[in-house]
């Protein structure tokens, strides 16, 4: 009894360790590659991909930029313009404006010396210098516009420690709200070059809206 129970025991352990070649593998259904057919993706190949995926969305980026009068609206028309902008005129609701403080140089007689006088005063040390374009105070030097008069006080006294002697303060924007333009699919640039223009229009914001 004890040497069949021996003899089960060492069949069993047999199979055990043997039980790859007594039962046979199942073979995998893998398919042959072909080396011939593949192709290595390249970063174009994926660019590619990115243009197809976005080339038919249209712009949709607005922007309104208002706090115009009749004097300066056409100036501003004409930025718009140069930018490749087509724009709309968009009238003033009749709210009227809060009184601003506006720290400025007083018009040269040309924008050549306007624009000589912009570049000595920067190399005095002063940063925010914009050139107006505004019709009426065009070829003025502007150097801030404050909601506080205690700020353009402030930055006045400021000009005349570095040298600025003929900068003036005065109050601007009393009166009803003026004209906007709204301009529709503006690109990226155009976007930059707007808020870069801004401040030589004085009392001009330029917002994001949306499009309608």
């Amino acid at each position: 009894m004890f040497i069949l129970l021996l003899v089960i025991v060492n069949i069993a352990l047999f199979a055990y360790f043997n039980v790859d070649k007594v039962l046979p593998k199942k073979e995998l259904g893998y398919k042959e590659l072909n080396p011939e057919k593949m192709k290595l993706l390249m970063d174009d190949d994926f660019s590619g991909l990115e243009k197809k995926e976005f080339a038919g969305r249209p712009l949709n980026n607005c922007y309104k930029w208002g706090g115009f009068t009749a004097s300066n609206l056409t100036a501003a028309q004409e930025v718009m313009a140069r930018l490749g902008l087509e724009v709309d005129v968009v009238q003033g609701s009749g709210v009227k404006q809060e009184r601003l403080f506006w720290v400025y140089y007083p018009p040269l007689a040309t924008p050549e010396k306007a624009q000589l006088e912009a570049d000595r005063i920067k190399r005095l040390g002063v940063d925010e210098v914009y050139v107006v374009q505004d019709s009426k105070w065009r070829n003025a030097i502007s150097f801030g516009l404050f909601k506080e008069e205690k700020l353009a006080t402030n930055l006045l006294k400021n000009l005349r420690i570095k040298g600025v002697r003929h900068a003036v303060k005065s109050v601007r924007n009393q009166g009803d709200a003026t004209s906007s333009l709204l301009a529709k699919s503006v690109g990226a640039e155009s976007a930059v070059e707007l808020y870069k223009v801004r401040p030589e229009f004085v009392g001009s914001e330029v917002t994001p809206v949306a499009c309608q």
